[in-house]
Order: structure tokens, then sequence, then C-alpha cells
């Protein structure tokens, strides 16, 4: 196939989808509101609106999960030095959330200050805190090699 037609097609296909999604977004978000009466909100849960928006969202978050999947097998095959590289870096963040996870954290549903009605499991807590100190480490050390790695170069010669 030549490129020009294929590049044609995956446009098409980008703009389609996106519409989709839009439309499902605007479906849902002239849905009722929690003003409204509990039957007409009951009624929107069970409609065709929200099941073709929640349908058309795990199509999505499943295609980007096996076209991820794929990349790195296709990447494995062409490219395997860089990808194993790539695939390490992952593991270790994956690690360092763990890490992070397990020391846990000193903040409680109190110490949030979070209403009745948001309190969430410890376990929430402990991962989302998790999450962001791997963040925020990330940006740290990618801002750290940002600033240092002209003087790197310098150091190397």
């Amino acid at each position: 196939m030549e490129s020009k037609k294929l590049n044609l097609m995956m446009s098409v296909l980008k703009i389609a989808l996106i519409a989709i999604g839009v439309l499902a977004f605007f479906m849902v978000f002239q849905g009722p509101n929690m003003n409204a009466e509990e039957n007409v909100r009951q009624e929107f849960l069970e409609g065709g609106q929200l099941a073709f928006a929640t349908s058309y969202t795990g199509f999505m978050l499943f295609a980007a999960a096996g076209l991820v999947l794929i990349f790195f097998v296709v990447q494995l095959i062409t490219n395997t030095k860089k990808t194993v590289k790539a695939i390490m870096g992952l593991l270790i963040a994956v690690l360092i959330f763990l890490v992070f996870y397990l020391v846990g954290t000193t903040d409680t549903n109190e110490s949030l200050q979070l209403k009745e009605a948001q309190h969430v499991s410890s376990s929430t807590i402990s991962g989302t805190t998790a999450g962001i100190y791997t963040v925020l480490l990330g940006i740290g050390l990618g801002a750290l090699v940002a600033v240092l790695s002209p003087f790197m170069g310098r150091l190397r010669k």
C-alpha cells in the first residue's frame, strides 16, 4: 500500500474515532444531573446513551492496550536493544512506585480534611501518594538530566 494512501486512511480513522468520542461525550454531558428526579437518573443509567459511551470508552482502552503490546513486540523484534532499555525503565518506575507504596504515608482522611461522604480507604491514599511521589521523582530526575547533560558532555572530552 502506498504511503500517501496509508496516511490518508489513518487520518480519516483518527478523525472518525475522535468524532465518535466527542459524540459520546455530549450524549453523557446532556444527561440528567444530580438534581433530577430519581426515575429520570435511573432511566439514563440504564439507557443506550450511557451504555454507548461506556462501551466506546472500554473499546478504546482495550484497543490502546493492545496497540501498546503490539508496539513492544514489534520493537523487540526490530530494535531489541532500545526496547529492552525502555522496558527496564518501566520496570524501574514500577519498582520505585512499589517502594513508595510499601513505605506508606501518614495521611488519613482526617489529615486530608476530606468530608464524610468523600472518605477513601487507606490503600487508596497510599497508592495516590506513591504515584505522586513517583511522578515527582521522575520529573526531578528529568530536570536534573536536562540541566547537567551539557556539563557531562564537556567532562567526557
